[in-house]
């Protein structure tokens, strides 16, 4: 006879959801149960080891966990209204659904996630979640988690603490070691007091704490879980190289490694925009627009422009639980499309994509300031341009400058270009040399040119090019420094040009730095351009002494600081800008100002003025990456060479320098100009000598 099974062994119902299941004894340990409590606990931890199919759905065994077991601080309105924290499974949302897609789609890519967007999307909960149920179904591993600020690892900390408190007995692991500074494990000791078995390990580490060594911090011993926190904080790259090898084996990935972040924090990391936009270099998985798509209606579908732009994991806004939108309560057999029973049984909360939409293009119009509408814009990303926003610290106009990226990225404008000489005529031809990287990683950067204006078969008169330059200071040193030299077309001497215009740009790091030396001064020399550079690096200047040239391709001397008296201090320097703090920071500011000058173009079908910002006549790519991923005190080659062509250029305005055959700049400045005034809303007016 064939023998049956208690009903609860075939049901695909989920835990919570059984009626009268065997009861667990509290007082006894798993092995001391009754055999039919056994076998009830057996099949349930098999369910969150390798999943269920539930009403010909497939509940992965992290959903299941999550449906059942996990354990987590929920806020709660209480009796009398007010609200509270409560330790209890959370409900599901379709926030934590694309979670365990994006799970497990890598899977079986054998590749990992960077899940990267919207505040308010659970993302600590979340990574709690996965910890431990990789310390609950994976015996003899370790869980790392690694991240780059103090008060956010404290706080995943504390959530996993309180899911593995909150365990149910028949999965519940003691800790046999509490030490969460260094690490836990999890295990059994006999009652001898001595034998111990250690379950598993979990690691939680502070990268920034030993920044010298943080890129030794791989993963431990046999890794089954790997999570880096709040990567837009801080730099991850070495960090996940350093840990990828032991990840692989020749059957593949031995665990799915998570990267997780939120935008809108003050800083967000190059390294980490590196990341995101060239997934496949650290084994992420790329984005799958359809996957975020499922279930959401078109018209509050907000980031098509962001669908031909390399990602890692996208979190819209709309998904955030920060919004005044409630969530729409519905059941797993509605969103997946599967009429079952038992899917119906399992409520899930999903976005309102409409009116979530609604509201976040609401609050960017209540903002009356640029920079309110981008903190919304950042808190509640509605494509993956928002994401690239931060707050605080960067004074460039961040928004505008993303949408000129996107429009150069559509249609480049420069030709990479070699000079050379043609008897006395400087020509140039096309280039299969590299562009310099946004960053220097070390090594020779040998780079061609890119020219925007093509360079003037009769050298220009004086005065209508200047040019600027960031030197480096020690061939082959790994300083973190590029070379820069950009020149400019000073402001209305040319059709369409109200504002500066980008003739030319080199930046590169030859294996010797004679080479940078000679492909700046043909640069120079071709636009007759005279250059602005910091009086304090000498390198350029000694070589230009040594042909008897500083006198012919260097500008004089000259200063922003003033003596307490308002007067300009005497100059212990020939040429250029020297690079006191007022300087600096009068250069810098000259140069946010420019980006966000307004310029009257023209007008449109309804006879409104057409408007454009100064950033909208910047052709370099990254040169606005730079302006867009400013932070004061880091390095910008490509930012310093501009800004001191820029204030060069702006100099000359103030001083009615025009330009000519024969010029004056050497003997002495000529006249000053009446001068016409550009409206500019964000403060300061620049002034137009022509």
């Amino acid at each position: 006879m064939k023998e049956t099974k208690p009903e609860y062994l075939t049901s695909k119902e989920l835990f919570i959801n059984m009626k009268n299941p065997p009861v667990y004894n509290h007082k006894k340990s798993y092995w001391e149960q009754t055999t039919d409590v056994i076998q009830f606990y057996e099949e349930e931890i098999r369910k969150i080891t390798e999943g269920v199919m539930i009403g010909g759905y497939y509940i992965h065994p992290l959903l299941y966990y999550n449906l059942n077991f996990f354990h987590t601080p929920i806020p709660t309105k209480n009796n009398y209204g007010r609200m509270e924290e409560i330790i209890r499974v959370p409900p599901l949302t379709d926030n934590f659904l694309y979670f365990v897609d994006s799970y497990h789609d890598c899977e079986k890519t054998d590749m990992g996630m960077y899940m990267f967007g919207a505040r308010g999307v659970h993302k600590t909960t979340n990574i709690s979640c996965v910890t431990t149920w990789l310390n609950v179904t994976k015996p003899n591993g370790t869980t790392t988690i690694t991240g780059g600020s103090d008060p956010d690892l404290k706080q995943i900390s504390k959530t996993i603490k309180v899911a593995l408190t909150n365990l149910h007995p028949a999965i519940y692991i003691p800790t046999l070691v509490n030490d969460w500074d260094k690490q836990v494990e999890l295990g059994l000791k006999l009652k001898d007091g001595n034998t111990r078995f250690t379950h598993s390990y979990l690691q939680i580490t502070n990268a920034d704490a030993g920044k010298d060594k943080k890129s030794e911090k791989g993963a431990g011993g046999n890794p089954v879980g790997y999570i880096l926190d709040e990567g837009g904080k801080w730099d991850p790259r070495e960090l996940l190289r350093s840990a990828l090898p032991s990840f692989i084996t020749p059957d593949g990935a031995k665990l799915v490694h998570i990267l997780a972040g939120t935008s809108g924090n003050d800083t967000l990391s190059k390294a980490s925009k590196e990341m995101l936009s060239n997934p496949e270099a650290y084994r992420l998985k790329p984005m799958d627009w359809n996957r975020l798509e499922r279930n959401i209606p078109e018209e509050a579908i907000t980031w098509n422009e962001s669908k031909k732009d390399k990602f890692s994991i996208f979190v819209p806004g709309q998904m955030s639980t920060r919004l005044d939108v409630p969530k729409i309560e519905t059941n797993l057999a509605n969103l997946v499309g599967i009429n079952s029973p038992e899917l119906k049984k399992i409520v899930v909360n999903v976005t309102d994509w409409e009116k979530a939409t609604k509201r976040i293009l609401e609050m960017i119009a209540e903002q009356k300031e640029e920079d309110g509408k981008d903190k919304v814009r950042m808190y509640f990303p509605l494509n993956i341009d928002d994401i690239w926003l931060t707050s605080g610290a960067n004074p460039f106009p961040v928004s505008l400058i993303n949408r000129r990226i996107k429009e150069l990225q559509d249609d480049q404008q420069f030709k990479a270009v070699e000079f050379e000489k043609e008897g006395s005529k400087t020509v140039y031809k096309f280039s299969n040399k590299k562009l310099a990287d946004l960053e220097y990683k070390g090594s020779e950067v040998d780079a061609p040119i890119k020219m925007y204006i093509d360079v003037p078969q009769t050298p220009p008169v004086e005065d209508m090019f200047v040019s600027g330059m960031d030197y480096y200071k020690l061939e082959q040193a790994d300083d973190g420094s590029l070379g820069a030299l950009y020149v400019i077309l000073r402001r209305n001497l040319a059709p369409n040009s109200p504002c500066e215009r980008i003739a030319a740009s080199y930046v590169a790091r030859p294996y010797r730095q004679s080479e940078f030396d000679v492909t700046a001064r043909d640069v120079i020399k071709a636009y007759n351009a005279e250059c602005n550079l910091e009086a304090a690096d000498l390198g350029f200047q000694k070589y230009l002494d040594l042909r008897k040239e500083a006198d012919k391709y260097l500008c004089k001397a000259f200063t922003f600081t003033k003596t307490k008296d308002g007067k300009e201090p005497s100059l212990n320097s020939r040429y250029g800008l020297y690079p006191t703090t007022q300087n600096n920071s009068f250069r810098i500011k000259s140069t946010v100002e420019w980006t966000k000058e307004e310029h009257v173009v023209g007008q449109d079908e309804e006879g409104h003025q057409i408007i454009k910002y100064g950033v909208d006549f910047v052709d370099d790519i990254e040169l606005l990456q730079e302006m867009a991923s400013y932070r004061k005190g880091g390095n910008y080659d490509r930012i310093a060479a501009f800004s001191h062509a820029l204030v060069y250029a702006q100099r000359l305005d103030e001083k009615g320098v025009v330009p000519k055959k024969e010029t004056m700049r050497n003997q002495q400045e000529a006249p000053k100009k009446k001068v016409n005034q550009i409206r500019n809303p964000y403060g300061r007016r620049r002034h137009n000598p022509f």
